[in-house]
């Protein structure tokens, strides 16, 4: 007759098979989907990353630009002040001071509100007196240099604006405003670039209230005026995903405070530039993964067969190859690797301890009792090395009766862990009712410079044995505990 468990092998195959099949493709396509949405991830932390970059560029741009409209500012204020009777703001002009491309306009307004001069021709009277980059310089002495909002100006009808710098009279009293005009594109066409911020990115300066003083997306030019919304972002907000409310593209970007002139900077990638990358990989993963489980599923009797037999036979070789089988511990290959490794690590020299244990007269018991007393002991005995080193040390089985701890990284602790492994020995071992008394000879090494794990172990073997040899000289019950330096 032949055996049932032989007939219910290819039945048991037929079950485990479809199971093991939809196992790998679950790990397949969880592998994919979170592989994609590391990507994702990557992506999107690079893009902040970039624009946190063209954020910091452009503060910097920014800072620059203004302090050049603030020189001519200072320029037109030392020379008025200096000989306000004389001053002629056109000889400026005439000796390229002040062109085009420096400025949209000049403006000098006397104490009054009324403009003295201006670069742009002008007629009749013109009060600047209501204007709030009029009033800060009339109500404080301390401004410097302020920075309006975008407005209308009064003289060239377009928006523009406005960096000034308050007047002084000999006396210190107020004696009018310098008024440089600028159209807001001034502050971010000349650094906007498609390569650093794709087709449509997106800068912005924001004056401290959150109001757009500038903007540039794409190739599109600044827009200016009463089309940029107030509140346009939270100046202070951090940097994070933000759908435009002017073009409806969703961005992700970074905020830089410009201190000097209470503005904020904003730079903003498109989310959907950024990940057009990521898109691409995801088809290429998703069709290869596709066609990996249509070669799964045509080969999974064979590829589950292959798996499961490898994985058996791997895992009865690694516990032979690395466990003591009697005691569970690690066997004599696996500690001393495990103590090679440690004693290979940089600065391992004065960290690495070990400690041999032999067990004293533990062949007389088990002559006299019997070897399967004697493995019950020993199991017991390695338990309590266990418990012992538990955090603080790794143990092993070197053979017969003896053991070795090793103490991978602190060297300080070994002779606590020798006193804790002697008072646990202390306790008899009861079996069936009996109480056996078992006591060790312990020996402690630490690791010096030049030294191998065999030597180590040598050292420690060699003190052990000094140890037990003084405790029999002493008769006492247990060895003393000894440490080479």
């Amino acid at each position: 007759m032949r055996p049932r468990g032989h007939g219910n092998a290819p039945h048991r195959a037929f079950i485990l098979l479809p199971a093991l099949t939809v196992l790998i493709l679950a790990v397949l396509w969880i592998t994919i989907l979170m592989r994609l949405r590391v990507e994702e991830a990557a992506a999107l932390h690079d893009a902040r990353v970039a624009a946190g970059t063209v954020a910091s560029a452009l503060d910097t741009h920014t800072l620059k630009t203004i302090h050049d409209v603030d020189a001519i500012a200072l320029l037109v204020k030392y020379g008025y002040e200096s000989s306000p009777d004389t001053f002629d703001l056109k000889k400026y002009q005439a000796y390229g001071l002040i062109t085009a491309d420096t400025a949209l306009q000049v403006t000098l307004a006397g104490a009054d509100g009324h403009v003295i001069t201006s670069t742009i021709p002008f007629s009749g009277a013109i009060d600047l007196s209501d204007r709030k980059h009029f009033r800060v310089h009339r109500e404080r002495a301390d401004v410097g240099l302020f920075l309006s909002e975008p407005v209308i100006g009064r003289i060239s009808r377009q928006w523009s604006i406005q960096a000034t710098r308050r007047i002084n009279r000999p006396d210190g009293s107020f004696g009018g405003v310098v008024i440089v005009s600028e159209n807001p594109a001034w502050l971010t066409d000349g650094f906007y670039t498609s390569a650093a911020l794709g087709e449509h990115g997106m800068i912005a300066v924001l004056s401290g209230r959150g109001s757009m003083l500038s903007r540039r997306a794409g190739d599109a030019p600044s827009r200016t005026g009463d089309s940029l919304p107030t509140g346009y972002v939270d100046p202070h907000g951090n940097d994070d995903t933000f759908t435009d409310p002017i073009d409806r593209v969703e961005r992700i970007v970074a905020h830089r405070e410009v201190k000097r002139y209470g503005l904020t900077v904003m730079a903003g990638l498109s989310v959907a530039e950024t990940l057009d990358d990521y898109y691409r990989m995801r088809r290429v993963y998703v069709t290869m993964a596709s066609v990996i489980s249509a070669i799964l599923v045509g080969l999974s009797t064979w590829i589950a067969a292959l798996i499961l037999k490898l994985l058996k036979g791997r895992a009865q070789l690694h516990r032979l190859a690395h466990t003591d089988r009697l005691t569970g511990l690690s066997n004599r290959g696996c500690i001393m690797d495990r103590l090679e490794e440690a004693v290979a690590a940089p600065d391992a020299a004065g960290r690495v301890a070990v400690i041999f244990v032999d067990l004293d007269r533990f062949k007389e018991l088990n002559d006299t009792f019997g070897h399967h007393l004697g493995d019950t002991i020993l199991a017991e005995i390695a338990r309590r090395l266990t418990d012992v080193a538990q955090g603080r040390a790794q143990v092993g089985r070197l053979g017969g009766d003896e053991f070795l701890v090793v103490i991978e990284d602190d060297a300080a602790q070994a002779p606590d862990v020798a006193d804790a492994i002697t008072a646990a020995l202390e306790v008899p071992v009861s079996v069936h009712g009996n109480a056996y008394r078992v006591c060790a000879s312990l020996g402690i090494a630490v690791l010096q410079p030049g030294e191998r794990a065999e030597d180590l172990v040598k050292s420690a073997d060699r003190v052990m044995y000094d140890a037990k040899e003084l405790s029999r000289a002493n008769r006492a019950p247990r060895a003393k505990n000894a440490l080479v330096a």
